[in-house]
């Protein structure tokens, strides 16, 4: 497998350093500021659908131009794909594939699986939207054909070095943040965008709700799980999710030391002059640490900041939690802090004692904030500040102002301008080492070649012969000094002519001119050659074509909604998910077929015990029993549950959930004997993704994104899998819509006596309240503000071929998950009988919603979430 770090013959000894480039200006600035690479996203099938993007011309353009300055391009293909939406995305990285792209970076397992088998020249990066926190998921990445993973923000530093102390030959590459924007939830597995608008994170549409304000609410939950006598949580600030921006500038050397082979920029939504500063920063100082000389400077620290910043964070990465992590205060620029008001003389302007030695020029934009931050005014500089002694005097009238009140730059004039010197400067030049011959013989006509080594290894040879033909000198032969000197010049051209050798006959005359003309077509010609061999084969393009076009003009069954009695449909397999061991108790009396069990017991002694207790209750009852790990398995998990579970299958706990990739593989290597299925967390979108993990996982909860077509689509497309696939769907439940390693309550609630319950909710702007806890292990999950009900569609799941339809009562006491379990349990039965009257599920709904939590919801299945079919995107 060919590692992008390694292409066009550029040795690195520090890692390779990854820009953003949401546009051609962003690009060319990532360019000229160092960037070794860049990433780029198309109008198909990328993770941020509201960049400027680039077309597919336009991602041609940018290849040839990275490439002529030695640097990678890696386009993103990183969202979710539905079933009818593949063919169009295999043919899409086949043209991107055909541009030379140095790789894609891809969310989808299904359309990993399809593009290892079907392009395999081509690069695959495992996008950060995969969410892959710990060895065992890379592990499962290399297996599964990726050359690079992108690691989930969250990862320490501690399981980087897990991760590193895999041989290189036996692991991707390992591509880490290190500056940029923070998700409050991890990548990949945020639905809150999705459920609160329909625009989807996983779809590349992202509406960030986490930078809006929310009212932190308590009170106590009745017998239904359900939020009452709710009072508000005094906070000192309204942006509860909102996280500071990712800086790990002052941790480089720590980084570096790794061996990691990339860093990577955030950036696709920034400013060129966001990307020329950040970039250039980085690259300094990445640099100087390469020569060991000294790197860190307060100077681009304030550049950077002035750039862009929500406050400056070390990120998961580097240790930093709660309030070193979060900016709760505000979601916006903040700007570089200059310093504190100490008195404003009437008419005239400001003076601060200041905080920073930059000086803010005519065109600066100037933010004045009282001390609580409440109160903010902006100001234009219309003149440049100056130095009063000790004081800095900034021209603003400002009405009001009191001593105490701080003071930033918000907009800095001096970015553009270093903008504008790196762009006229060029990129920093990549020179291809050239050797040229030239004959020069009277009568014949001027020749010559000209070789250079290609991209991929070995050598590319340009020979032109000119039109003009030398005469006899008349006066002073030509000075083979002068004619090298000529033929040396390169101008833009990425190319470094080292050696010249003249094969002169006679005493020929050649103007300057045609030797210019000569060595320009030369080195025309040799970097033609040199992007042609940049590019695959043409025979392995054709192919890759015809291995697509094969695979989609397979026939797919169709499945027809009806009545799954006159089908003879399976009857589905009720599922419930439980959390406390009276949940558990409760559902199995009411009459579930299967318990997928998360205990909520903090102490593992604990944890392990209600395990066994209850796979022998549910064994004693002969109902199915599934332990189901955590939507993120840390190693602290890892390191208790593997060595526990061949005791635990001796115990009769014989069933996995996981929802996270690499999982099934870690839990088999420890207990061979287990079945694994997947949960809602392996984002399965598509027919192709449930092949891409089956065997060895055997059951697949589908994305809850998913509309009802979608859903008969993917199962159909299934029907003919050997050994045969389950699916099921979450029907009934507060979808967790967030996975944070924040811990939100511990922080802001902490160790108020009052406050004694677990019961708390966030309010949002409009009212709707979403009910948020911290499970065992400190993280924070937030519940969508309405249940999922599906039960009026228990028909028109059971006859698409549905194997399990699943309740989630997790945290919702014994009542809920009896009642819950009852009424689904009545419903199944209703739907195999021969004449259920339609009033009836009518009725079943209401009695659904009356012991259901914010009321009830369809969610996506009646029309799925917005898709670039159906926005205009292309």
């Amino acid at each position: 497998m060919r590692h992008p770090e390694s292409l066009h013959g550029k040795e690195r000894r520090c890692p390779e350093l990854l820009a953003p480039a949401g546009s051609k200006e962003a690009l060319q600035a990532a360019v000229a500021a160092g960037a070794d690479a860049v990433y780029l996203g198309g109008r198909k099938f990328g993770a941020r659908h509201f960049a400027a993007n680039f077309s597919e011309g336009e991602i041609r353009d940018a290849v040839r131009y990275a490439h002529l300055q030695g640097v990678r391009v890696y386009v993103t293909v990183n969202t979710l794909i539905q079933d009818q939406e593949l063919r169009d995305a295999m043919e899409y990285l086949l043209s991107l594939h055909g541009m030379g792209v140095d790789a894609v970076l891809i969310q989808d397992p299904g359309l990993l699986a399809l593009a290892r088998e079907m392009i395999p020249g081509l690069d695959l990066h495992a996008s950060t939207q995969c969410t892959i926190s710990t060895r065992e998921g890379v592990e499962w990445a290399w297996r599964a054909g990726f050359a690079r993973v992108v690691m989930a923000r969250e990862t320490p530093l501690s399981e980087i070095d897990r991760i590193m102390a895999i041989p290189r030959e036996n692991r991707p590459g390992i591509e880490i943040f290190v500056h940029g924007a923070l998700c409050y939830s991890y990548s990949g597995q945020c639905f809150l965008s999705s459920v609160i608008g329909g625009r989807s994170g996983n779809r590349g549409m992202c509406a960030q709700p986490c930078r809006k304000p929310y009212t932190l609410l308590h009170g106590v939950f009745d017998n239904f799980g359900r939020l009452t006598d709710v009072s508000q949580v005094s906070c000192r600030d309204r942006y509860l999710l909102s996280t500071k921006d990712l800086c790990c500038y002052d941790g480089l050397r720590e980084i570096v030391a790794r061996g990691v082979e990339a860093l990577k920029i955030e950036g696709r939504m920034r400013s060129p002059e966001y990307v020329a500063a950040v970039v250039g920063a980085y690259r300094r100082a990445l640099d100087a640490l390469e020569k060991g000389n000294e790197w860190h400077s307060h100077d681009d620290i304030d550049e950077m900041a002035r750039a862009f910043n929500r406050g400056f964070t070390r990120g998961y990465l580097l240790g930093d939690r709660g309030p070193s992590l979060m900016g709760r205060d505000r979601p916006d620029h903040r700007g570089l802090f200059l310093g504190t008001v100490v008195r404003a003389p009437k008419g005239e302007g400001i003076l601060i004692s200041p905080a920073s030695p930059y000086l803010p020029v005519s065109g600066d934009g100037i933010l004045v904030a009282d001390s609580t931050g409440e109160i903010r005014t902006g100001h234009l500089l219309h003149r440049d500040s100056e130095r009063r002694g000790d004081m800095l005097f900034l021209p603003v009238q400002v009405t009001g102002v009191k001593p105490g009140s701080f003071v930033s730059v918000t907009r800095s004039l001096h970015l553009s301008g270093r903008l504008r010197e790196a762009l006229h400067a060029g990129p920093k030049r990549f020179c291809i080492p050239v050797v040229m011959q030239v004959r020069i013989e009277e009568g014949r006509p001027l020749e010559g070649s000209a070789t250079c080594p290609g991209p991929r290894g070995g050598e590319i040879v340009v020979s032109r012969v000119m039109d003009f033909i030398p005469n006899h000198a008349q006066t002073a032969r030509l000075s083979l000094e002068a004619a090298s000197r000529q033929l040396r010049k390169t101008g833009g051209a990425p190319f470094r002519v080292d050696k010249v050798f003249i094969d002169r006959h006679g005493d020929p005359f050649v103007p300057l001119g045609a030797l210019n003309h000569l060595r320009r077509e030369l080195l025309t010609g040799l970097e033609e050659a040199w992007l042609r061999e940049s590019l695959p084969e043409r025979t392995a393009l054709g192919d890759a074509g015809m291995r697509i076009q094969k695979f989609f003009q397979r026939d797919v069954p169709k499945i027809l909604p009806g009545n799954p009695h006159d089908r003879e449909a399976p009857r589905p397999v009720l599922h419930i998910y439980c959390a406390t061991p009276g949940e558990l108790e409760s559902a199995c009396s009411a009459g579930c077929d299967a318990i997928c069990y998360e205990p909520s017991a903090l102490g593992w002694e604990d944890y392990f015990g209600d395990l066994c207790t209850g796979s022998m209750y549910c064994s004693e009852r002969n109902v199915s029993y599934t332990w189901k790990w955590p939507r993120i398995t840390f190693r602290s998990f890892l390191e208790k549950a593997l060595p526990m579970l061949p005791q635990l299958f001796r115990a009769g706990v014989r069933r996995v959930m996981v929802d996270e990739a690499g999982m099934a593989d870690a839990i088999l290597s420890s207990e061979h004997r287990m079945e694994v299925i997947g949960g809602q967390g392996l984002n399965i979108y598509n027919a192709c993704a449930a092949r891409a993990f089956h065997p060895p996982i055997s059951q697949f909860t589908l994305s809850p994104e998913l509309s009802s077509s979608q859903v008969a689509a993917l199962i159909a497309t299934s029907s003919r899998a050997k050994p045969q696939i389950r699916y099921e769907i979450i029907c009934q439940g507060n979808l967790d819509t967030i996975v944070s390693e924040d811990r939100l309550l511990s922080t802001l609630v902490g160790d108020r006596p009052h406050l004694s319950s677990d019961a708390f909710g966030l309010r949002d702007e409009t009212g709707r309240v979403f009910p948020v806890y911290e499970d065992r292990l400190g993280r924070t999950h937030v519940l969508n503000a309405v249940e999922t009900t599906l039960i009026d569609r228990i028909p028109e799941l059971a006859s698409m071929g549905v194997h399990s339809l699943a309740v989630d009562a997790r945290g919702r006491g014994e009542r809920y998950a009896a009642g819950m379990t009852a009424l689904y349990r009545e419903g199944i039965g209703a739907a195999f009988r021969a004449h259920t009257p339609r009033s009836y599920w009518g009725n079943l709904l209401q009695r659904v919603r009356a012991i259901s939590r914010g009321g009830i919801t369809a969610g996506h299945f009646e029309r799925g979430v917005a898709g670039y079919g159906d926005n205009g995107a292309e």
